[in-house]
């Protein structure tokens, strides 16, 4: 009889330490669940406002959305309009005008669906030839651009290794950019611009 009683207070006594367990359990559990929540909404929140600001991103993949771009990266400039462009190897080669007289030659990089971002640029004032460059997959090519009059031809001279090259020539009637791929390491060059009177820029 003693034995019997000893099994029933035993068992009830590790029915009392299992309800105990399992209360524990589902209050952990529940705190769990609360945590959780507190973790997932401002998650939820953050990617939704990244996936709305990524849709409200210009794409690049137009001259307006370019401007955009351009106005967003170039800050010393007010109301970038683009006049030129040009393709090299899908990169896009933008030269552009701000309505507080500066002048850019930009580049945009293809990322992926069609569009582009923003890489790299060169800016003067209107009145100043812009002489840059850029690494397109991994060829370097020299980029001129001239807003600041309208002109007929430019000249450009190359110094290579101490020795100065013939000047090439370029039409500029339409005041198209100028773009000349270079494999040389180290030279200089001198760019010169001249009107339909004669008169030179540069």
């Amino acid at each position: 009889m003693l034995c019997l009683f000893l099994l029933e207070f035993t068992f009830h006594d590790k029915l009392r330490m299992n309800t105990s367990a399992h209360r524990k359990f589902e209050g952990a559990a529940i705190l769990n669940k609360k945590r959780l929540l507190y973790v997932l909404i401002p998650l939820i929140c953050i990617i939704g406002a990244l996936l709305h600001f990524s849709n409200t991103l210009p794409k690049g993949n137009t001259v307006e959305s370019r401007e955009e771009l351009l106005n967003n990266a170039i800050p010393k400039g007010d109301s970038w309009t683009v006049s030129k462009e040009i393709e090299i190897d899908k990169y896009i080669i933008s030269c552009a005008y701000s309505a507080n007289g500066k002048s850019t030659i930009a580049v945009f990089e293809p990322t992926s669906n069609g569009k582009y971002k923003f890489l790299t640029s060169t800016n003067r004032q209107n009145e100043d030839i812009i002489i840059g460059g850029a690494i397109i997959n991994g060829e370097w090519y020299d980029l001129i651009w001239f807003n600041g009059a309208q002109t007929e031809y430019a000249e450009i001279i190359y110094t290579v290794n101490g020795v100065r090259k013939e000047p090439l020539k370029y039409d500029t009637t339409n005041m198209d950019l100028i773009y000349i791929k270079n494999p040389e390491k180290e030279y200089s060059m001198s760019v010169y611009y001249y009107d339909n009177k004669g008169n030179r820029y540069g």
